[in-house]
Parts: structure tokens; C-alpha cells; sequence
């Protein structure tokens, strides 16, 4: 874990102590998934500057997901277009 990670980490301590939400610092430095459970505990506060520090945190640690980019929409067809034969059948018109 870089240095940068590791101030983050200290400084969301201190905030969290602030509000009364202690964690084990070691712990979350080295467990992926008590990281990410204290983050979701400590991070449920209207405090500005503990939210801010959390998510610069979770982004330190690639936590939060990439954004998956849209699926392109399907291609409409012409009103007029014939649809797809179904089964390989002919159809034909009737006038």
C-alpha cells in the first residue's frame, strides 16, 4: 500500500473518531472486505468532510467499480420492412 493510501487511511481515522465510529486501523489496511464494511459504516454520516475522505479512500483503493459503458440501443427498422421469416417458411400476401 503506498504512502498517499496510508495518510487517507489516517486521516478517515481521525474523522471517524470524531463521530464516535472507531476502527482498527491495521486491520482495515490489510483486510479487503473489513475495509470495505467499515467504509460503509463509517460513511453513513451527513458530515461533508467524512464522506469526502471515504470516497477519496475507496478511490485510493479501487473500490469503486468502473463504469460499464451503455450497450449501443438496438437498430430500429423501417416501417415498412418486412420482418424476419419465421422458420424459413414463405408467406405470402394476401390482396
Amino acid at each position: 500500500m503506498d504512502q498517499a493510501s496510508l495518510q487517507k487511511i489516517a486521516r478517515l481515522r481521525t474523522l471517524a473518531a470524531r463521530q464516535g465510529k472507531n476502527f482498527d486501523v491495521v486491520r482495515f489496511a490489510t483486510d479487503r472486505e473489513f475495509a470495505l464494511q467499515t467504509l460503509t459504516a463509517v460513511m453513513d454520516t451527513t458530515d461533508e468532510e467524512l464522506l469526502m475522505a471515504g470516497l477519496e479512500l475507496m478511490n485510493s483503493l479501487r473500490m469503486i467499480p468502473e463504469p460499464q459503458p451503455a450497450a449501443p440501443p438496438a437498430a430500429a427498422k423501417p416501417a415498412g420492412a418486412p420482418s424476419e421469416p419465421s422458420g424459413g417458411r414463405y408467406v405470402g400476401r394476401l390482396r
